[in-house]
């Protein structure tokens, strides 16, 4: 059975490779922002964000997985829309954070993956 939860995807604005250094520090970025706006889990823990892979779902972008639970593939359909659009949205709350600390550096996407 799969977990599912929401990613960040991380990128350069100028469309350059993310350096191996330069994914730490967003990684860190990343997990700092978690930190300052207090995200919890569906079991409400505080979320430990994950790599999830460079240059994979998308292009020259960093994955970061805020946090994931096997509990959505057992949601009904309905459910499952909302969860998504909420988690598009903790995305963009934790990019927003990210953007205070290096702007106009990153290009951000988010949305929920299977893992």
């Amino acid at each position: 059975m799969s977990a599912y939860g929401p990613a960040l995807f991380v990128s350069r604005k100028d469309g350059a490779e993310l350096s191996q250094e330069e994914r730490a520090v967003v990684f860190r970025l990343v997990q700092s922002a978690c930190l300052s706006l207090m995200l919890t889990d569906d079991e409400g823990e505080p979320v430990r964000p994950s790599d999830h892979g460079y240059d994979q779902e998308e292009e020259k972008a960093l994955g970061v997985l805020l946090h994931s639970s096997y509990a959505y593939a057992h949601m009904p359909q309905e459910i499952q829309v909302e969860k998504a659009e909420e988690w598009e949205e903790e995305g963009k709350r934790v990019a927003a954070e990210v953007e205070k600390h290096a702007p106009g550096v990153y290009a951000f996407t988010a949305y929920g993956v299977e893992v």
